[in-house]
């Protein structure tokens, strides 16, 4: 944020706390009659998530009469503790990284205790299924199917994508918003195209690199984009690093769910849950926010935490510029479909083999989650990660389910009679969360990412889409607080 920006925002700040005081009656002599209404908010922010929800609570603590609307029946977005499921693992949203500056900060101002990773993460103790073979992580490095060369043999399946991915990077070590300046659009190429140009990696290593990709597939990823992804990575341990005395990933105890949870609870007009929005009319001076149930709020300002590709469904008046409008129908998020299950029993004693599965075929990764008493096992989840998901939206969820543990059970038969499907969690098959997270085909980052947080109108949007610096939950904070400030600056 630039000085000017600051000044102005301290002088309209300064205005608010005269129009509170003493020039409250005067101001409110001159302000339009829709305006006088108590069913006029000064803000209605649109999504429970946690962009959302901190921007709502920065405009309450500089007095603005804020309500918060959310279309699911439950809090939080994509930050999902499953309560129900021992163990209660994280469907989205799950690590809370040392560079979480506002997360953390945050955490602490609501009396929230965090965890370091022990007894929270996977298992670590995993086999690979690759080509149909069963390996050992000590048999890969001299393994016929290692495409790899030199050093880099010792790299294991799952380690791929990480480890290559930093090699060269050039946004390392550069401010974190650099991905967005034109000397880099050069890389606004397919990841695939990239792995070979820049790094020479051979077709097979690219396969393996592909498999637990979030997005589409690598050859309808920007390379930029991961690009970005893999230096914030990098500043996270940089910072991590800094702080020994602290672990590099945590989370909430009792769940990250507790944090969404607490922020809308520390709201003043609380939230309205089941509030689909489809509509909004702005008329210059306040905007109209129709809901499905035939419900509307009115606000002189707004924040949209929307994801776009929800927004595709949702009318404007006026009509987005075509530029948005555009970026709004090309730009998808991440898919990834998860099938919870219980242990029935253990089945690692009776094939000898590690709990964890890492394959190329249809389940990509099985995980046996060790969140129970003592570290022991509590729960176990299969994940399907990007295009390979797609003929899942053909299913019930119970039918994913069944198909998912049939795979796993071709697999590994000791899974027969072991696993008990409880859940399928899906942000890709959830109406308001239509993906993981965004992700930049070739040429949209050029396109698109300089002008994502420009406000249309009185409407002002948030979102981890949206977010400049960071990614993941601290990316939808710093995005929220984006959008907060620029209330303020024009209220």
């Amino acid at each position: 944020m630039t000085q000017n920006r600051i000044e102005l925002m301290q002088k309209r700040l300064s205005r608010r706390k005269v129009l509170a005081s003493g020039g409250a009656l005067l101001a409110s002599a001159s302000l339009p009659a829709w305006a006088k209404s108590s069913s006029i908010y000064d803000a209605v922010v649109i999504g429970a998530g946690l962009s959302g929800l901190h921007a709502a609570r920065l405009l309450e603590e500089q007095g603005l009469n804020v309500k918060t609307i959310e279309g699911r029946n439950r809090i939080g977005g994509r930050v999902y503790t499953l309560m129900d499921i021992p163990g209660k693992p994280e469907a989205a949203g799950e690590f809370i990284g040392a560079n979480y500056a506002r997360m953390l900060d945050t955490a602490k101002r609501l009396d929230l205790e965090l965890i370091g990773p022990d007894g929270i993460a996977p298992s670590a103790e995993k086999y690979y299924r690759i080509r149909g073979e069963t390996i050992l992580g000590d048999a890969w490095p001299s393994h016929k199917l290692n495409p790899m060369k030199g050093d880099n043999r010792t790299i294991l399946p799952d380690q791929m994508l990480f480890k290559l991915s930093h090699i060269d990077n050039p946004l390392s070590g550069r401010p974190l918003d650099d991905w967005i300046k034109p000397e880099f659009s050069r890389f606004d190429i397919p990841q695939s195209e990239y792995l070979k140009k820049y790094l020479d990696f051979n077709d097979e290593t690219i396969r393996l690199m592909n498999t637990v990709i979030h997005t589409d597939h690598m050859d309808n990823t920007s390379a930029l984009h991961e690009l970005r992804r893999y230096a914030v990575g990098e500043f996270n341990s940089r910072v991590a690093k800094a702080q020994p005395d602290k672990p590099a990933w945590m989370q909430i105890k009792g769940g990250n769910s507790r944090m969404p949870a607490a922020m809308a609870d520390s709201l003043k007009n609380g939230v309205d849950l089941n509030k689909t929005v489809h509509a909004f009319e702005d008329d210059g001076k306040k905007v109209r926010i129709y809901c499905t149930d035939g419900t509307h709020y009115d606000a002189r300002r707004v924040v949209c935490s929307m994801p776009q590709s929800v927004m595709r469904q949702v009318k404007f008046s006026p009509r987005l510029p075509l530029r948005m409008e555009k970026a709004i129908d090309e730009i998808d998020y991440g898919v990834s479909i998860q099938v919870h299950f219980l242990i029935k029993k253990k089945f690692w004693e009776q094939d000898g083999l590690p709990q964890s599965i890492w394959s190329d075929e249809t389940f990509e990764r099985f995980a046996v989650l060790k969140r129970g008493e003592n570290q022991e096992a509590s729960s176990a989840i299969a994940f399907i990660n990007g295009n390979e998901a797609f003929k899942y939206d053909f299913m019930s969820d119970a039918e994913v389910a069944q198909y998912t543990l049939n795979e796993l059970i071709k697999t590994r038969p000791s899974l027969e009679g072991a696993l008990e499907p409880v859940m399928v969690q899906s942000c890709h098959r959830d109406l308001h969360g239509a993906g993981d997270w965004v992700f930049w085909r070739p040429g949209q980052v050029s396109k698109y990412a300089p002008f994502m947080r420009e406000p249309h109108g009185n409407i002002h949007f948030c979102g981890e889409h949206t977010a400049l610096m960071e990614r993941g939950m601290e990316g939808a904070f710093e995005s929220g607080e984006r959008a907060a400030l620029d209330v303020l600056l024009n209220i």
